[in-house]
């Protein structure tokens, strides 16, 4: 499997930033969120205007950052800000099913989607959009199991719109419109069917 670092960092950076939400509460955990990102854009833009460091990072830590990177901003400070801004956006149980989207489905795409995408659609595959939908809803289903209060059809929805978010190029970096946007169309289906 190609980069297992990054995958790994993706999934396990996912869940730390939700736990921080329930271990310190909405208002410690929003402000975390926003100096963790304000911390994060400040390095990553040291990191573009001083080679030496940009060089290190690419030597030292290659396999957690994508080698298109090495002349633009990362994808973590969009993944910090879009955890954030959902958890400050929608209700938890939305918020927390759209950032484990982003932790699962991103994951299983890209894994997938190297592995076995033949179907091409732009530079990702259908293959690798479908493991989205799959991995999304499996962990949705998993987390209604558990307790959480979301019906079907909201995670069901929200695991398509991510995986769709994912599949067609935005302007904006899909760590940001993933939970972002899947978070949106889970709050309007649970107002629609009476699940908020």
């Amino acid at each position: 499997m190609k980069h297992v670092g990054r995958k790994l960092y993706h999934l396990v950076g996912g869940l730390g930033l939700l736990a921080v939400y329930f271990i310190l509460g909405r208002n410690r955990a929003l402000i975390f969120y926003a100096v963790v990102f304000a911390v994060v854009l400040f390095l990553d833009l040291l990191r573009l205007k001083i080679p030496a460091i940009n060089e290190f990072i690419f030597t030292k830590f290659g396999s957690f950052v994508r080698a298109s990177e090495r002349q633009t901003l990362t994808g973590t400070a969009p993944y910090v800000l879009g955890i954030g801004l959902s958890l400050l956006l929608y209700r938890a149980d939305i918020a927390s099913l759209a950032v484990c989207f982003l932790a699962f489905g991103d994951v299983a795409a890209t894994t997938i989607g190297e592995r076995y995408g033949r179907t091409k659609i732009g530079n990702k595959s259908l293959e690798g959009s479908l493991a989205f939908v799959v991995a999304a809803a499996a962990v949705g289903f998993l987390l209604m199991l558990a307790g959480m209060r979301a019906g079907y059809s909201v995670v069901l929805v929200g695991a398509v719109i991510a995986a769709g978010v994912e599949l067609f190029p935005l302007p904006v970096n899909d760590n940001l419109a993933i939970p972002l946007v899947s978070g949106a169309a889970m709050t309007l289906i649970a107002r629609l069917t009476g699940c908020a």
